[in-house]
């Protein structure tokens, strides 16, 4: 008994044996590796360039297990170097396996002619007003306008950084907006805080075409933002 029992346990073993060679046979040939694609830009990521000109793309090189592929990367472009605002070049490439790697350039069209249109420094001695209580910004931020081409300007922050810059909320906390200009006056046309979903009680301003300097007083939320802006 004892032998029967033997001989089938060697029997099960060497079938075991068996079905295990035959899968390993199965599986011949089917490991490999894939190489991802390395994209890097040449140049800045943040460009700004004067309307009127010609976009000169800095470039980009691709390579593939240390293969230059540079020739197989795909660009997608909006810039419009007859209008200013704020572009994005977008460069992506894909291996065999539908892997992909992408890039972004960021590119900000301004007309250098204009005495409005360009970046402001939000002076340190600007302050926030609430309750009597007065805090100025403390350092100087940056705010982007740009001439819609309609006779309105696109302005990134209304606040002047405080929130998005000097807090460190990001510009989901940033109070973009659209402003116009009449013989020195600045009027709030439209303005909003996305992250709070809301936006200013009320606004007054001024702006200096000689200096292109702009004086400015948000109250919102409660608070006054009183600002002087400088033009870079």
């Amino acid at each position: 008994m004892k032998k029967n029992i033997f001989f089938a346990m060697m029997l099960a073993l060497v079938s075991f044996a068996l079905t295990s060679c035959d899968g390993d046979k199965d599986s011949e040939g089917q490991s490999r590796f894939t190489y991802y694609p390395i994209l890097e830009l040449k140049g800045d990521g943040y460009m700004v360039v004067d309307k009127g000109t010609t976009f000169q793309d800095p470039g980009y090189t691709a390579t593939l297990n240390g293969e230059d592929v540079s020739n197989q990367v795909n660009v997608n472009s909006n810039v419009n170097m007859g209008k200013s605002g704020v572009y994005t070049v977008v460069y992506s490439i894909k291996n065999s396996d539908g892997i992909t790697a992408n890039a972004k350039r960021t590119v900000v069209v301004l007309d250098p002619n204009s005495a409005v249109e360009g970046f402001y420094l939000n002076q340190a001695d600007s302050y926030r007003l609430r309750e009597g209580a007065q805090v100025a910004y403390g350092s100087p931020f940056e705010t982007l306008i740009i001439d819609n081409g309609d006779g309105t300007y696109a302005v990134d922050d209304l606040l002047g950084g405080w929130y998005c810059q000097r807090v460190g909320y990001g510009t989901n906390y940033a109070m973009a907006g659209v402003i116009s200009i009449e013989d020195g006056s600045v009027v709030c046309e439209d303005a909003h805080v996305p992250g709070w979903n809301d936006g200013p009680d009320d606004f007054e301003g001024s702006f200096d075409a000689t200096t292109s300097t702009f004086h400015l007083n948000v109250l919102y939320a409660g608070m006054n933002f009183v600002q002087t802006w400088v033009k870079e």
